[in-house]
């Protein structure tokens, strides 16, 4: 049976991946003068969301998945087993673990017949990589090969909608800056503040735009989740699966307004919830109290 792996990015619950076993190749987070693996460790992610170490009075970044790292755990799970090894990482435009994965993936397969590790790029980010991941899962325990599962999730990710309800908008102005990105112009920024207004930031096969904006982060949530809501009603999800996650606590996700609406349409048409902290890389980037859904349809 082939192993599945994720990077950090990938927004699923911690006892799914424990239950799996699926191991994480960790993106780096730098705190200060400290310097640490992501490994979606659940104790550590809540410490940075509850003592609110994710804003913008604390200096953070976030960095790739190192090659030495990811080298490592994939010898590892060469040596347990001889089988092929699909690996999913965070979109490559947004991030180079995933050249840094098919550096150390070509020097592991050269000269290797079987045990193939298949890099897969998401094109997508965080509870967009989630998603994925459940549907290579689907495809793993049906028998297909690794060449198969990365051919099929690559046409998956295709199809894979993400979208992020954003608190502020001033936050994630100051971290575009700060990876020299001029996507949040300063007056949009400020408008944004004045006027209490927040945009929902759709995320579709590596292109990334404002779906909707409303005034208040409660109506931006109700938006977020009645986009999904839609899509459930009308027949056009390919997994009967939705992916939220939140840069915060994750008991959060229940009391976000317009959740337990969409949860209880999801649960009458037979379609699976998985609520995750949002990855460090997410909080980091999107901001404090950001709300993220991801799901897949059919093209338009």
């Amino acid at each position: 049976m082939v192993q599945l792996v994720v990077d950090s990015g990938c927004d699923l619950p911690d006892e799914f991946l424990r239950k799996f076993n699926i191991p994480v190749l960790p993106h780096t987070v730098s705190f200060g003068k400290e310097e640490f693996g992501d490994q979606r460790n659940p104790a550590q992610m809540s410490h940075f969301y509850t003592m609110s170490l994710v804003d913008s009075s604390h200096q953070i970044v976030t960095g790739p998945a190192p090659e030495p790292e990811i080298e490592a755990i994939l010898q590892r799970l060469r040596k347990t087993a001889d089988r092929d090894i699909v690996v999913q990482t965070i979109n490559s435009t947004n991030s180079p673990t995933y050249a840094n994965l098919r550096k150390v993936a070509s020097k592991m397969n050269d000269g290797q017949e079987s045990a193939q590790v298949h890099p897969v790029d998401s094109h997508t980010l965080f509870s967009g990589q989630g998603l994925l991941a459940l549907y290579t899962l689907s495809l793993i325990q049906k028998g297909f090969s690794g060449e198969e599962i990365r051919e099929k999730a690559e046409t998956f990710g295709r199809k894979t909608w993400g979208f992020a309800a954003i608190k502020d908008v001033y936050y994630l102005r100051k971290r575009a800056r700060s990876k020299n990105e001029d996507s949040v112009g300063w007056l949009k920024a400020m408008m944004a503040r004045l006027f209490d207004l927040h945009p929902i930031i759709g995320i579709h096969h590596e292109q990334t735009a404002v779906q909707a904006t409303t005034r208040g982060f409660d109506q931006c949530t109700e938006k977020l989740f009645d986009l999904a809501i839609e899509k459930i009603q009308q027949g056009k999800l390919i997994l009967p699966a939705v992916v939220v996650s939140i840069a915060g606590k994750l008991e959060d996700i229940d009391k976000t307004p317009g959740f337990r609406r969409f949860e209880a349409v999801a649960r009458e048409h037979k379609v699976k919830v998985y609520k995750s902290l949002m990855s460090l890389s997410g909080g980091i980037n999107l901001g404090p109290g950001t709300v993220a859904l991801a799901l897949a349809e059919e093209d338009k």
